[in-house]
């Protein structure tokens, strides 16, 4: 399944002294229904670009074998730009994630996160607010906003991780819940593609946080599970149909019954409660995110008949 060559994948340096050379990760700003690729020097670039100070900034970052139009990540992207509400930041390193070379793309968040990092710091020295931003990231891709938050020089406002990647990844370079002020974590796949346990101030452990019931029919039931964390990320935009979780003790993954906490149901993924804490559990039957009629909010790419691929 993974290639581990060094002919046929690229590795990146880990050193400090190193450069990001052009070309390896991309970095695309939407806002206000328009696309601006980020250039490599941004001094005096931010404030005559698309960028619109007055709205919140995302960040997101894809995982293996993703980019920054390749699903699934680009549903989570949609979302969010036809939310209308954010400045939506695209980081794009496609050409250093490609199949069949997983652990190179392992080997690399470290690299993609230093070059990140630096953008970030040039973002905030050309007005950009720390207390605006918030690191989207799936599978690697949470692993390298916790990455990022190590190499900036404020501190990271908020972290939301999609089914954070398990296989391959260094414990010195899991996310952890002091990578950010808030760190939220959807489960859908522990154990498997994703981690074990918890890793985040709030850790939503969805339908057991191992297998998703709806994805039990397809070729790859853990896979599908992974993937499907971007669908509960991309449904919670709009607080309307954001997900309602529920305290309980469960440590994902976890059978069905599951031991309720004292406390109060709060909502899954984008309006999480920053000052929230603890597990929380999520029971849903049906695809996140797939619209059930015409008009009805969704994205057809959340329809399991519109399986949406690899990660």
């Amino acid at each position: 399944m993974f290639n581990t060559t060094l002919k046929n994948c690229s590795w990146r340096p880990t050193a400090n002294n190193f450069e990001c050379p052009e070309g390896d990760v991309s970095y695309y700003l939407y806002s206000g229904g328009k696309k601006e690729q980020v250039p490599n020097n941004i001094a005096d670039w931010l404030k005559g670009s698309i960028w619109n100070p007055y709205l919140d900034n995302v960040f997101i970052i894809h995982g293996y074998a993703g980019g920054d139009n390749t699903l699934p990540i680009v549903v989570l992207r949609d979302a969010y730009i036809n939310n209308g509400s954010f400045n939506v930041w695209m980081i794009d390193w496609f050409k250093l994630s490609q199949p069949p070379c997983y652990a190179s793309a392992v080997h690399n968040i470290k690299f993609i996160a230093r070059c990140s990092s630096n953008l970030l710091m040039s973002l905030r020295s050309s007005g950009l607010r720390s207390e605006t931003i918030t690191c989207v990231g799936h599978s690697l891709g949470a692993h390298i906003c916790g990455l990022i938050s190590r190499n900036i020089l404020f501190r990271m406002h908020r972290i939301v991780a999609l089914d954070p990647a398990r296989p391959l990844v260094p414990r010195s370079q899991r996310l952890s819940s002091s990578d950010a002020s808030a760190v939220h974590v959807l489960h859908t796949n522990a154990g498997d593609y994703g981690e074990l346990g918890r890793s985040g101030h709030v850790d939503f452990c969805i339908n057991g946080g191992r297998t998703q019931s709806f994805c039990e029919s397809t070729s790859s039931a853990s896979l599908c599970s992974h993937i499907w964390s971007v669908c509960y990320m991309a449904e919670s935009i709009n607080p309307q149909t954001a997900k309602r979780a529920e305290p309980c003790v469960r440590r994902c993954p976890s059978g069905p019954i599951s031991v309720h906490r004292v406390g109060f149901p709060i909502l899954m993924g984008q309006h999480t409660p920053l000052s929230a804490s603890g597990s929380y559990c999520v029971e849903s039957k049906n695809p996140p995110f797939c619209p059930t009629g015409r008009n009805m909010p969704g994205d057809p790419r959340c329809c399991l008949s519109d399986y949406i691929g690899d990660d």
